[in-house]
């Protein structure tokens, strides 16, 4: 195939990425902005997730949308491990970065490739602890760690540098306000968020994934080669494919086609077939045309030289074991109470964790910014889990969208009519601080802002001593528990400035059964 061929190729793989990409950003995106019962479900790209599908196996009942997840598997044992380098939108954001900082390679590089088997032996850890409920792929699957580094950091950062920007410029009286205005408006309709979003653990989840990306500056597509649990279950795929780059008798062992290979190989090495993206870079630079792509069925017998050794395996298997063990014998698993609430729809929390793939799509989707990532409120294995946090936002009372794009129905889908039905927690007065207790003083703004018709936040009139001691009449505050669903919003508003005088705890909180 001559280097013609391979820069068309080159250009359909790009153009490929960034159509996906652009999906990819869109359907996330839109999920925070509008409604979402009429359009496509954001979770779409979940779907073609093979983890995701192995997830869901486990935790049940099983969602027939994941089944999608076998076209690309079975793809895989035709083209390689295209998935990689032609539809993943993280790996193309770490081929973009890897091509901010290349340099090329005159001599083919061999030394480090004992480092890619870190993503197989991952993956073997991962899948292990899986088994037995503890559920770690979440952390590291390219599409929940772009999910959530995008709700968490990149969106609300992005938000912030462009709401500033644009609205100096359409303030400003010089010509250019006249364009940017415009621009502005239509920005802040469709792009921006009305309030600026903030996320608890925003800095630790954006240094993660910048600090994933910058590390392409120092090794082209570091995490698809060496950390990426997906790549590794098609690497392991592909090297029973049919797609082989195959090097033809023209070649003088010039190592042009190592200068820009994504795993610093080539198609002379006898791993290729499992760590080769198809991405066409060495056809493209092979200046004799050397090499061509071959279908043919793999040799019997014949395993890459990456293959995880046998000792490996039964160290990953070890460490997956105790991965899935320490979470689960930490005192916290037998503490009844917990300080922690759910969105609405939420499954049992034993249940919840297990199909809860720390995505953050949520986050992204909840309207108010109350859906906020777990440190370690619900334990190490329930970190970045979602909970609600009344003291940033609430449950907005006619919105179900969390429930709509959660794609392993760990919130599970709720009808409004059922949402606003659905107790998520209880609100409780705290008395030595209510201005209507402690200071016999009229307060009724938590009351003014119940959603629930009947009103779960009451007044009754009282006589009591005000903190001059005087006696008043007193219009004192007082929650309904049957009534009250935990939606936050009492705590959100109350008026006090060192801490709120009415928090939402999870007392009588209601899970979604799924069996």
């Amino acid at each position: 195939m001559n280097a013609k061929k391979g820069k068309q190729w080159q250009r359909l793989r790009a153009a490929s990425q960034v159509l996906f990409s652009i999906l990819f950003f869109f359907l996330l995106l839109i999920s925070g902005r509008i409604a979402v019962e009429s359009l496509p479900h954001t979770g779409a790209f979940f779907y073609i997730d093979p983890l995701n599908l192995w997830v869901n196996a486990l935790a049940g009942p099983f969602l027939r949308p994941f089944l999608l997840a076998l076209v690309p598997l079975v793809l895989t044992l035709v083209l390689g491990r295209f998935f990689c380098g032609w539809i993943c939108p993280f790996g193309a954001l770490q081929q973009f970065f890897t091509w901010l900082g290349s340099r090329r390679v005159k001599k083919k590089i061999a030394s480090h490739h004992g480092a890619l088997r870190w993503k197989y032996i991952l993956l073997i850890v991962l899948l292990v602890a899986s088994l037995f409920a503890t559920q770690w792929l979440g952390w590291l699957d390219p599409f929940s760690l772009l999910t959530r580094s995008s709700s968490v950091t990149l969106f609300p950062g992005l938000n912030f540098l462009l709401q500033h920007a644009l609205e100096s410029g359409a303030n400003s009286q010089s010509l250019g306000s006249r364009i940017i205005k415009p621009l502005y408006d239509f920005s802040r309709a469709w792009l921006l968020s009305g309030t600026q979003r903030t996320f608890l653990l925003s800095f630790v989840i954006g240094a993660i994934f910048f600090g994933l990306l910058l590390l392409n500056l120092y090794r082209r597509r570091f995490f698809c080669n060496y950390l990426c649990p997906l790549g590794a279950l098609y690497g392991w795929l592909a090297k029973y494919s049919l797609f082989r780059l195959h090097v033809n008798p023209n070649c003088t062992q010039c190592n042009a086609c190592a200068g820009h290979c994504t795993y610093y190989g080539g198609p002379f090495t006898d791993y290729q077939k499992s760590e080769c993206l198809v991405c066409m870079n060495c056809v493209k630079d092979c200046p004799v045309a050397a090499i061509d792509v071959r279908w043919q069925l793999p040799k019997a017998g014949q395993v890459p030289a990456l293959a995880p050794r046998r000792r490996q395996i039964l160290s990953a298997v070890g460490c997956g074991l105790v991965a899935a063990a320490l979470p689960q014998i930490a005192a916290g698993k037998k503490t009844k109470g917990h300080p922690f609430i759910r969105p609405p729809g939420a499954a049992a929390e034993k249940d919840f964790l297990k199909k809860c793939i720390r995505c953050g799509a949520c986050m992204q989707a909840c309207p108010t910014n109350a859906i906020q990532p777990a440190l370690l409120q619900a334990g190490l294995d329930g970190l970045w889990t979602p909970l609600l946090a009344p003291s940033c936002g609430y449950c907005e009372y006619e919105c179900v969208r969390c429930t709509r794009v959660c794609p392993t129905h760990a919130l599970a889908s709720l009808a409004l009519e059922e949402k606003k039905q659905f107790k998520i927690g209880t609100a409780v007065i705290n008395r030595s601080t209510c201005y209507t207790y402690a200071d016999g003083h009229n307060c009724g703004v938590c009351e003014e802002h119940c959603p629930v018709p009947e009103k779960a936040i009451r007044l009754r009139e009282v006589e009591l001593y005000n903190f001059r001691g005087k006696l008043k009449k007193v219009k004192q505050v007082y929650v309904v528990p049957d009534l009250c669903i935990g939606c936050g919003i009492c705590e959100n508003v109350c008026p006090r400035t060192d801490a709120p005088a009415i928090v939402v705890g999870a007392e009588e909180e209601q899970r979604e059964a799924f069996y």
